[in-house]
């Protein structure tokens, strides 16, 4: 089975861009690992907890009244959607929601990666756990051969069939000589036609509901041909390799397992790309395109500066930030731009994933691979 992944290219900005006036966001996140939350009951019991934990933070301390009550608001309105009938359940990985009522704020996100149950107050939505999926967005799979096409549309890791069609395709032709020679000419004339149709089908699907990957599956023979027909805008969506799938004999889950496969090795790729220029640009002293550990990659989203933010899966460093203008640092008492006092901050990881996304960089999440040891756990590439 196959995990729903809610989060898109347009998800990450637009919560960075999200911002309340005072501390009334409240982000939760349930894991719905199913060997521990299979059941409604086990569901409810990690919710009454979260939200019990949830309360008892915003109950503690000092707080103005109206962002108190904001919270209050938020929490209730939170405790009617987790509860009922827990359809937001059905084939997630894990939940995201983010409430606030004084913004008008409410988005509940399946996320089909594990995420430890967890909540967060704050004056925006929490979302470095939602940079940790690594997600390919939409995505569209053509399983074509010379005469049927097959194609299936979702997350990677939650496809279903959007079409499947058949084109008229001569047979094989038992006898010799010129006639051969002409029914040869009409079959490959009608797997011609038949690949222009897929084609055309692919570019319809693209204009009505965009996909932001197209991954093919067909014989090796067949590849070239079903690229040359592809328009433009088709073909720049395209997965560098086919996959190996028959049209017919695949199920479901053979495209999913397949799709995952390909789009986790082209990630990978991606990433060993970037960090093999974070080191390149790290070994040219005075390049200016390097900024690596805590303070030095805070200093360069603050100027604006990032390409691609890379950090080690459970990296934490404190840090300070400024709450008027969000400048950012690891050690200070006041802010340098305006002078306001600084607010501490455990972990300035989530403000460091709000700033990039905010200025359109790249954010990449190294999972198992030591990369950024020597770097503290975290690193930037820069655009100057």
């Amino acid at each position: 089975m196959g995990w729903l992944n809610d989060v898109d290219e347009g998800t990450l900005p637009a919560l960075a861009q999200t911002r309340a006036q005072g501390q009334s966001v409240l982000s939760l996140y349930l894991d719905l690992d199913p060997a521990q939350f299979a059941t409604a009951s086990a569901r409810a019991t990690e919710i009454d907890s979260l939200l019990d934990g949830a309360h008892r933070e915003i109950e503690a301390g000092e707080r103005p009244h109206e962002e108190r009550q904001e919270l209050r608001a938020a929490l209730a309105r939170a405790k009617e959607i987790l509860g009922g009938n827990q359809g937001w359940a059905q084939g997630a990985r894990a939940v995201a929601l983010f409430v606030c009522q004084a913004i008008s704020l409410e988005r509940l996100l399946r996320l089909a990666h594990p995420v430890k149950a967890a909540f967060v107050i704050a004056d925006a939505p929490f979302i470095a756990p939602l940079t940790e999926s690594a997600p390919a967005g939409r995505v569209c799979v053509a399983l074509v051969d010379e005469r049927f096409a097959r194609i299936l549309r979702g997350s990677p890791s939650r496809l279903s069939e959007a079409v499947s069609f058949g084109d008229p395709v001569h047979g094989r032709h038992k006898q010799g000589g010129w006639s051969q020679a002409r029914y040869q000419r009409s079959q490959f004339e009608d797997a011609e036609a038949h690949l222009r149709h897929v084609a055309r089908t692919l570019h319809d699907l693209l204009r009505i509901a965009r996909y932001d990957r197209l991954l093919v599956a067909c014989t090796a023979p067949l590849w070239p041909r079903v690229l040359g027909k592809l328009h433009p805008d088709v073909r720049a969506l395209v997965y560098a390799e086919r996959l190996s799938l028959d049209v017919s004999d695949a199920g479901i889950d053979d495209v999913i397992r397949a799709a995952e496969a390909a789009l986790a090795e082209e990630q990978r790729a991606r990433e060993d790309v970037i960090v093999a220029e974070l080191r390149e640009h790290h070994a040219r002293d005075g390049d200016g395109r390097a900024a690596v550990g805590l303070a030095a990659v805070l200093q360069a989203l603050v100027e604006r500066r990032v390409e691609a933010l890379l950090y080690e899966q459970g990296v934490s460093a404190a840090g300070v930030i400024c709450p008027r203008c969000r400048w950012m640092g690891v050690d200070a008492e006041r802010c340098p731009v305006d002078g306001e006092e600084l607010e501490a901050r455990p972990s300035m990881l989530e403000e460091a994933v709000q700033a990039a996304v905010g200025q359109a960089a790249d954010v990449l999440v190294l999972r198992d691979r030591p990369d950024l040891g020597p770097f503290g756990g975290i690193a930037a590439t820069l655009r100057f």
